[in-house]
């Protein structure tokens, strides 16, 4: 018991950890739905697939880091890691993300244009 104890303040911390990434998680989503002009079943199918991986993400983070045991900070710091990660890096990884978007398309119109790709793909 006192072992558990000693270690909560590492789970609050494991959790908010794995509480960013899940932010990050739903910044990608966020942008994917933009990219694709919103469309409705584009959106449902981000919608399961985000959270099918923070679901992942938290029984991971809860069987590694918390040894399977259940207590409500951990909950509420995983939830605060993604609050926080929206208020304050949100725009940044959102330039980021972007600015592999423009890059990786660039790139592929400038594949496209090899005589190679266009015999590929007819």
């Amino acid at each position: 018991m006192l072992y558990s104890t000693l270690l909560q303040g590492q789970m609050f911390l494991a959790m908010l950890y794995f509480g960013l990434l899940c932010g990050i998680v739903l910044t990608v989503k966020k942008l994917i739905d933009r990219i694709t002009k919103k469309n409705k079943y584009f959106i449902v199918l981000t919608d399961i697939l985000f959270v099918a991986i923070c679901s992942l993400v938290f029984l991971f983070a809860k069987i590694k880091f918390c040894y399977g045991e259940f207590r409500l900070f951990e909950i509420i710091s995983f939830c605060l890691g993604i609050f926080l990660e929206q208020i304050s890096i949100n725009n940044l990884v959102e330039k980021i993300l972007k600015l592999l978007y423009n890059f990786f398309v660039k790139v592929f119109l400038k594949i496209k244009k090899f005589k190679i790709f266009k015999r590929l793909s007819k």
